[in-house]
């Protein structure tokens, strides 16, 4: 395996950043070139699995203004989740941990809806590998990626779209298999949208539903007054 460095000094043994990542430390320069290496590095991939519960305790335990640990950009990091789609080992074990650290950015300081759920000691080492899905509404031109991860209460939603034009009051709702609808997140879209000129960056949600992902047949995207936006067939 190839060893690299990182800024001036090199050579630089990789291995030793997982802790950094975790806490938000590293540039950005170097937070690129360790999700390269942890994309191809088992060792690296099983440290971050370890070291993963450690972020929602600390946001939990970050006293009021004394300000959280600063983590990569949740929205970069829940979009490099959702196009980052391989049959790579160590890009599935990536992207597990990049949809935990992007929920635990939300819980840090984001007035975004989330459901976050932490394992207890007594679970399973292994975590769930993230099923993505995209779709764009023909008629309305939106634009949807979105990931889902099985859960034991449920399954764990993340949302991302572009292409959508305010203002508007919207809901994602969960539908079963056997015409079963539950409400996922709701949010608001102000007058500059979201993914348009006005606002180039896409609007990223998070949530979660009671029913297993085997049972949903899709997501659908609609508005307050019940127009379909978008919905995404999984």
């Amino acid at each position: 395996m190839t060893v690299y460095g990182y800024g001036a000094e090199a050579p630089h043994d990789p291995h030793t950043d997982v802790g950094a990542y975790v806490l938000g430390v590293l540039d950005d320069a170097d937070m690129f070139r360790f999700e390269q290496h942890l994309a191809i590095c088992h060792q690296c991939g099983q440290q971050l699995d370890e070291l993963s519960g450690l972020v929602p305790v600390l946001a939990e335990l970050a006293p009021a203004g004394a300000g959280a640990p600063v983590l990569p950009n949740g929205e970069a990091m829940l979009g490099r989740l959702l196009d980052s789609v391989s049959v790579e080992r160590g890009r599935r074990r990536r992207r597990r941990w990049l949809a935990l650290a992007a929920a635990a950015v939300l819980v840090v300081g984001g007035p975004t809806v989330a459901v976050i759920a932490t394992q207890s000691s007594g679970s399973s080492s292994s975590s769930p590998m993230a099923m993505t899905y995209t779709a764009t509404d023909a008629t309305s031109g939106v634009q949807a990626k979105l990931g889902m991860v099985q859960k034991a209460w449920g399954t764990q939603v993340a949302l991302q779209l572009s292409k959508v034009n305010g203002p508007l009051t919207c809901q994602l709702v969960a539908v079963g298999k056997d015409g079963t609808q539950q409400t996922v997140s709701t949010w608001n879209v102000s007058s500059d949208g979201y993914g348009t000129k006005s606002q180039p960056k896409p609007l990223s949600v998070e949530g979660g539903a009671g029913l297993s992902a085997s049972n949903i047949d899709r997501f659908d995207v609609v508005t307050s007054t019940g127009k379909k936006l978008v919905s995404v067939h999984v």
